[in-house]
């Protein structure tokens, strides 16, 4: 295949953008600091539960009833006005430092650059706009146009069908075990970016490259898609 057609997914809350604006919101709502991580956890966990019945609920629905149940349980009344402070911050989030850089450096390499979300378009191309990062991503690419989440394999064979890639020549970044895990199993090279946690799970394929550096994870795992893999 031509270098133009070596595709590279990227992940991209955690993995791209920071959730530390999250923190900082519950913080100033005098919530525990480890509100933000749980919040996150069952966000994913009942997300994951709910399509594994073949249900589809979009993020923005299921992170609302999700963070409904979770201030319910820490005592926070009314819920109702804390949900509407906290949702919008997902609009507001950071690139982490490596990443224009990282960005750019894929490019540069000729990768054909995909964001792929269990979020929003919208929501991820504001983000992209926000921290300045337009000129360096072709595609971006949310579950809600296949209706499943992340991990199910199909959702990444379908969303590389929609930007022109295969998944031979194709690798997927994230900062996530369960999404390299995935990307994997749906036939992709993986590479994981060290953030939230220390070491990758192990009941969980490993990944061919693991760097607690975004630039020098798409180094590598461009380098390797250009050799063939």
């Amino acid at each position: 295949m031509d270098q133009q057609h070596n595709v590279l997914v990227f992940d991209v809350i955690e993995t791209i953008f920071s959730l530390d604006a999250l923190s900082s919101a519950f913080h100033s709502l005098g919530l525990p600091e480890y509100t933000k991580d749980l919040f996150f956890a069952q966000l994913l966990r009942d997300a994951f539960a709910v399509s594994a019945t073949g249900t589809y609920v979009p993020f923005a629905n299921m992170a609302r009833g999700t963070l409904d149940v979770l201030l319910n349980n820490l005592g926070v009344s009314p819920a109702d006005s804390v949900i509407e402070r906290i949702l919008p911050v997902f609009g507001q989030l950071n690139a982490h430092p490596d990443v224009p850089k990282a960005l750019a450096l894929a490019k540069n390499k000729g990768m054909t650059v995909v964001f792929f979300t269990n979020g929003s378009k919208s929501n991820t191309e504001g983000l992209i706009t926000k921290n300045g990062l337009d000129n360096w991503i072709d595609h971006v690419v949310s579950i809600d146009s296949m209706g499943q989440w992340k991990p199910v394999r199909n959702v990444y064979q379908g969303a590389l069908q929609k930007v022109g890639g295969e998944t031979g020549h194709s690798a997927m970044i994230a900062a996530h075990a369960w999404d390299t895990n995935g990307a994997m199993n749906a036939g992709m090279l993986a590479g994981w970016v060290r953030r939230q946690d220390s070491s990758f799970h192990p009941a969980m394929s490993a990944p061919a490259f693991v760097s607690d550096n975004l630039v020098e994870l798409v180094d590598r795992v461009s380098d390797s898609l250009l050799a063939g893999r």
